[in-house]
C-alpha cells in the first residue's frame, strides 16, 4: 500500500521528491502546479516534514475508505450470490418434490 511506502521514507530529499510527484499528479492547471512546486523548494525542513506527514495521513485515510468500500461491495456480492444460490436450491427442491408427487 502507498501509505506503508510513504511511512518508510525518512530522507527529506526523497520526501520532497515524492511531494513534487504528488503535486504533478494533481488535476489543476500547470501554473498552479508550478507555484506549489516553487513553494516546496522554499519550505524549512520541519515544515516539509509536517507537510509530508499530513500527506501520508491523508493517503492513509483514503486507503482505509477504499478498503471499507471494497469490503462493502464484496459483502453485497457474496450476499447476492447466496440469495441466488438459495433461490436455485429452492427451485430444485420444488421441481424434485413435483417429480416425486407425480410418480
Amino acid at each position: 500500500m502507498l501509505f506503508t511506502f510513504l511511512q518508510k521514507q525518512k530522507d527529506t530529499t526523497k520526501q520532497k521528491k515524492l511531494i513534487k510527484t504528488m503535486i504533478e499528479a494533481l488535476n489543476v492547471s500547470s501554473d498552479q502546479k508550478d507555484l506549489y512546486i516553487e513553494a516546496i523548494d522554499i519550505l524549512w525542513k520541519q515544515e516539509l516534514e509536517n507537510l509530508f506527514k499530513n500527506l501520508t495521513l491523508f493517503v492513509e485515510k483514503i486507503e482505509i475508505k477504499e478498503l471499507e468500500s471494497i469490503k462493502k461491495e464484496d459483502f453485497a456480492i457474496v450476499s447476492w450470490m447466496r440469495k441466488k444460490e438459495a433461490t436455485e436450491k429452492m427451485k430444485e427442491m420444488n421441481s424434485f418434490s413435483f417429480l416425486l408427487n407425480n410418480l
